[in-house]
């Protein structure tokens, strides 16, 4: 086994390095984002107190002899991907590029920090040479065993429990976990040792004395309802979420629900979740309108870079054994895909965007999500119903809608709310220049099309354009088609250049422009479809006319 990096060194220069020898290396020749699986499953080990892993050295030992240059942007590689995909990041304890014999490699050490280690969230394991998937029983086991970084929701607790909430919890379970379905679930404590969560603070969290408060509103927005109650898991069933509906049906006087069920469920579970419970028990607070519901908790200062990033699914949590019991219960989205989530199911509710807010509340911060409920203006609706006709996939949709709404907003800004998986659609959406918008990189802004200003301005699919407007057009677009396209142009064209959208009144309007131009001999037609401009000489300018007369005169005193 190699203890140190000084070992490790010296066995590469002796060519003795290699993984049959030794249970803690692993040789790459390269590096690759894909190796982040042997990196989770070797934080995963605990019988080694270091593991190595060497890039720019084969099976066999030998040196691939890399450049100093290769190591310096592989390093650099390594590290984003590390900041990006590892957590926790304390499971990387060093990135060292190394020359040795004029060849380079890159050494990182890997060690346990006290949790359960992901990449790309998911858990590994190593066994030898071999790497797989941890299920979530060896996941949760692990998390118990380990001592932990700060999870309070771990710690030991011995108290009174919620019977009611705590069998609401079993029967949950028992829906989703094959091996309980034909078990006795009715033994709590055996339920409660099977999951490894017995006598510890997540138990009084979700079942026990953690209270939390609910507030309701009426139509002037005066408190007229004000409960403390208690066992936050009261908060992520059905029932709770129907009497927040409940409430605000009655008081707007509706048949439907206000609000969007899968945003609710998923803002709550965010707060239950994340919640700060060494201060006050997090002090989760829901309080709800009738137009709105802000549900609002503790955070650690951390949790800010989080806020309104509604296309990133990186989230960190300080309540491990809580978010894994949470897992189980199917309380929290398995993909991490919660803020996501809560955005798309709002926008496409016909709601306003949500919003998260973040007060200064001493030690800790205070998490504020709003999600609003009732329908945003019609313009909008229509707005998002163009997009999503122009892009078929939902989560390019979305991101589109989203451009629009942040246009005030400097795009370097808008880029730390997608992650990766999102970034290649936030890129097509800003490129495409047939989209709802334009993005002036110059000047790092978004600007609305015409088709999009007119809809959010006039709430129309199109608008008759000005004189003015149709002369400066006529002068743009037929420089261009007659420059490039030998004149030629189409309704479809007609409608790119001039971002009048592909509505049936834009289709209407360019084709009716373009006959237009027929009419004023502007324009000739070729076939059914497509139209080219007819060329004409400039006339001649003032000064232009003034040199010719210039020069015949020349000419005439020339011949006498």
């Amino acid at each position: 086994m190699i203890t140190s990096k000084e070992e490790l060194i010296e066995q590469l220069k002796d060519n003795k390095l290699l993984e049959h020898r030794h249970n803690n290396v692993e040789l790459k020749s390269d590096w690759t984002k894909n190796y982040g699986d042997k990196i989770s499953g070797y934080g995963n080990k605990r019988d080694t107190r270091n593991t190595w892993l060497v890039i720019g050295v084969d099976d066999a030992g030998d040196f691939t002899e890399k450049t100093e240059a290769w190591a310096r942007n592989t390093e650099q590689a390594i590290s984003q991907h590390m900041n990006t995909f590892l957590d926790p990041i304390q499971t990387c304890q060093g990135i060292e590029c190394c020359e040795i014999n004029n060849k380079w490699i890159i050494i990182i050490r890997i060690k346990n920090p006290g949790s359960v280690v992901y990449w790309e969230k998911e858990a590994y394991k190593a066994s030898g040479t071999t790497i797989s998937k941890m299920t979530p029983e060896e996941i949760m086991k692990m998390t118990i065993d380990l001592p932990g970084l700060t999870d309070y929701s771990k710690q030991p607790w011995d108290g009174i429990i919620n019977e009611s909430l705590t069998r609401l919890f079993i029967s949950n379970i028992a829906e989703k976990k094959e091996e309980l379905k034909n078990q006795d679930i009715s033994d709590i404590d055996k339920i409660l040792e099977y999951v490894q969560i017995k006598n510890r603070n997540v138990c009084r969290i979700l079942f026990g004395n953690c209270k939390y408060r609910v507030v309701f509103y009426n139509g002037d927005n005066e408190p007229v309802k004000n409960d403390q109650r208690y066992g936050l898991y009261g908060i992520l069933d059905n029932t709770f979420l129907n009497e927040i509906q409940d409430w605000t049906m009655k008081q707007l006087c509706k048949l439907e629900h206000v609000f969007p069920n899968r945003a609710l469920k998923e803002g709550l579970a965010n707060a239950v979740a994340h919640a700060a419970y060494f201060a006050n028990d997090g002090d989760i607070i829901i309080e709800v309108f009738c137009d709105k519901v802000v549900i609002s908790n503790l955070c650690i200062p951390e949790c800010g870079h989080f806020a309104n990033k509604w296309f990133s699914r990186i989230h960190k949590t300080v309540n491990a054994v809580l978010m894994e019991t949470l897992r189980w219960a199917d309380k929290v989205d398995e993909l991490g895909r919660g803020k996501s989530l809560i955005f798309s199911d709002s926008i496409k509710n016909g709601n306003k965007m949500p919003f998260v807010g973040m007060e200064n509340a001493g030690r800790y911060n205070r998490w504020r999500l709003t999600i609003y409920g009732c329908s945003v203006e019609i313009r909008y609706k229509k707005l998002l119903r163009k997009i999503m006709t122009l892009y078929k996939n939902e989560q390019k949709a979305l991101i589109a809608y989203a451009l629009v709404l942040w246009r005030d907003q400097k795009v370097s800004v808008i880029r730390d709310y997608v992650d990766d998986e999102s970034r290649q659609l936030f890129a097509e959406v800003l490129g495409d220049i047939d989209g709802p918008i334009f993005f002036y990189q110059k000047e790092d802004k978004i600007f609305p099309t015409r088709w999009v200003k007119v809809l959010l301005e006039e709430g129309q699919d199109s608008k008759t354009l000005t004189m003015s407007e149709e002369i400066q057009l006529f002068k743009w677009v037929s420089k261009i088609r007659i420059e490039n396209h030998k004149g030629l142009i189409t309704p479809k064209d007609l409608r790119k250049l001039a971002d009048m959208g592909n509505s049936q009144s834009a289709n209407v309007q360019s084709s009716g422009l373009l006959k237009k131009w027929v009419e004023e001999g502007k324009l000739k037609k070729v076939k059914k479809g497509t139209y080219q401009f007819v060329y004409k000489e400039p006339s001649p300018t003032f000064a232009e006319l003034l040199a010719i007369l210039s020069s015949d005169k020349k000419s005439t005193d020339d011949n006498f």
